[in-house]
């Protein structure tokens, strides 16, 4: 199970996820909890658009039953798009073509509709492997513009990879090693983390839609 603890400001982890190649370090013990400072991160919707295009959108469910790719809207919060795949292939060749998208950037359209993405055009995501229903996510060590925007960034993966069919939380790791990662308001998480880690950056009606189902994208297989 993660951990968390709080860290006043945007956690110095920057340079372990996305800049630096070292492993995570170990935190205390203690009950996993999520800290969220409301004031930094805004609830009103996204304006209008067509959430399926991948433009910006006043929506007030997620995409259902397909894998989806999470973009950086205007106003900092996280807008769903689909993404070239189906819910019918493997959960690892899923993870590997919504990593691939997040790898391509926003399109043209998605970009002259004010999408963005906060994941560094250098990155190199990969996946390691998919493990009862987690997914460990390669990370490259590679160079970043701006650390305020890592938890961003780290939320297009999460909830993105998460959208694939049986995938339930992500496991980012570097070097053959998890690395710690930082949740929105300041918290630093070790282990695994899921799409309700980071559902207070998107819109407030599909936040309250992964808090309420606990799942996005894609159904999970029967078993």
């Amino acid at each position: 199970m993660s951990r968390v603890r709080r860290r006043r400001g945007v956690p110095l982890l920057l340079t372990v996820v996305l800049a630096a190649g070292t492993g995570g370090c170990g935190l205390p013990d203690g009950s996993r909890t999520q800290v969220v400072e409301d004031s930094s991160v805004p609830y009103d919707l996204l304006g209008a658009g067509d959430a399926t295009s991948g433009s910006p959108s006043d929506v007030t469910t997620l995409p259902g039953d397909v894998p989806v790719v999470f973009w950086v809207g205007p106003d900092d919060r996280l807008a769903p798009a689909t993404v070239d795949s189906s819910c019918d292939r493997p959960p690892e060749v899923v993870v590997r073509e919504v990593l691939d998208a997040l790898e391509a950037a926003p399109t043209a359209a998605q970009r002259d509709s004010g999408l963005a993405s906060a994941i560094p055009s250098t990155a190199a995501l990969g996946l390691a492997r998919v493990v009862s229903g987690v997914a460990e996510v390669v990370l490259d060590p590679v160079a970043v513009g701006d650390a305020e925007r890592l938890p961003l960034a780290v939320g297009q993966i999460v909830l993105s990879v998460t959208s694939a069919p049986g995938v339930r939380a992500v496991r980012l790791v570097t070097s053959g090693q998890a690395v710690d990662v930082p949740l929105p308001g300041g918290a630093l998480a070790t282990g695994d983390v899921t799409a309700k880690d980071y559902a207070v950056l998107l819109p407030g009606r599909l936040a309250d839609g992964i808090a309420d189902a606990g799942d996005i994208g894609c159904p999970d297989p029967p078993t």
